[in-house]
């Protein structure tokens, strides 16, 4: 286990590192990646001062340190370990529990639904078009997340998502990427930026 993780930690720096510093591989995700950063300084700035800081700061720590961890390795090896899924849930879990019981089994509920929906979404996309627009981890990645920020974040998180994975493929056309309809892109980093922003201006609210 120690293994992995340092595994996962090395991984994940040489991604960021790649994509800050404007390298070939990595610089695609810079907008993922800016956006992670200045997310974390939006939610420190938002909690200076404020008495109830703990638990919200730990939260965003687990939250911000697990997101780049998805993002290194769905953007080079175009998949989200159902392990990484798994600690999103957990964190998600445990913050709603905190938050309140009815809280905790109402995310429970709202998470279910998404995952139905958004596996409905895929397998009729893929019926209609013959490929897959959205990856089974994807699926289970925006279910986890609803039991961060519920099911009403979900719109917000997919627009950001959108936005980012644009932004993305506007920057590979200009490196001379030659992308057409089939070619698929890794979905995950534009998903994590959408959930980390919504989940910290979600904080910012409360």
């Amino acid at each position: 286990m120690i293994r992995a993780l340092r595994k996962t930690c090395d991984r994940t720096g040489r991604f960021f590192g790649d994509t800050l510093a404007w390298q070939p591989s990595g610089r695609q995700y810079v907008v993922v990646a800016w956006g992670l950063i200045a997310g974390a300084i939006w939610l420190a700035i938002s909690l200076a001062g404020d008495p109830g800081w703990t638990l919200p700061a730990f939260a965003g720590c687990y939250l911000v340190v697990l997101l780049a961890s998805v993002c290194a390795i769905d953007g080079r090896y175009g998949i989200i370990p159902d392990s990484m899924v798994l600690a999103l849930a957990a964190g998600g879990a445990l913050q709603a529990y905190l938050w309140g019981p009815a809280d905790f089994w109402w995310r429970g509920v709202e998470a279910a639904l998404v995952f139905a929906a958004a596996a409905l979404f895929r397998a009729c996309y893929r019926w209609l078009r013959g490929h897959d627009g959205l990856g089974f981890g994807d699926v289970k990645f925006v279910a986890a997340g609803t039991l961060w920020i519920g099911a009403e974040g979900i719109p917000g998180l997919l627009l950001i998502a959108v936005v980012s994975a644009l932004a993305s493929l506007l920057i590979l056309r200009s490196e001379g990427h030659e992308l057409d309809r089939k070619q698929a892109i890794s979905f995950g980093p534009h998903l994590a930026i959408g959930l980390w922003w919504i989940w910290v201006l979600g904080q910012q609210a409360v």
